[in-house]
């Protein structure tokens, strides 16, 4: 008699499946920002990696030619620099190959 009146326990409860839903979504929820950061890390590190790289190209260049200034970009190609460096990430942004000195470091901006 009371094997009838007995539930099964096979399943999940409704409660135990939307307490699992509620867990997905705050982690979700807190995960997705952390990515979105992460990229947005990547790519400022990789521009200003490029920066460096000019900089240091800059450099060599003025210990080379008695502290002057090359004339633009291309005057360091492929001396100095093989090929003209690009942002990879600002594909959109036109670039003039001109570039300007900042007066404590010397370097591009």
């Amino acid at each position: 008699m009371l094997n009838a009146f007995k539930k099964s326990k096979k399943g999940f409860t409704l409660v135990e499946l939307m307490v699992v839903v509620v867990i997905i979504g705050i982690l979700t929820a807190i995960a997705i920002p952390v990515f979105k950061n992460v990229d947005a890390n990547a790519k400022k590190n990789a521009c200003e990696a490029t920066e460096r790289t000019i900089q240091s190209a800059i450099q060599i260049y003025k210990a080379d030619h008695n502290g002057a200034d090359p004339a633009n970009l291309a005057a360091l190609i492929p001396a100095y620099i093989a090929e003209e460096p690009q942002c990879p990430f600002e594909a959109d942004k036109t670039d003039t190959g001109d570039y300007t000195l900042d007066g404590c470091t010397g370097g591009p901006h």
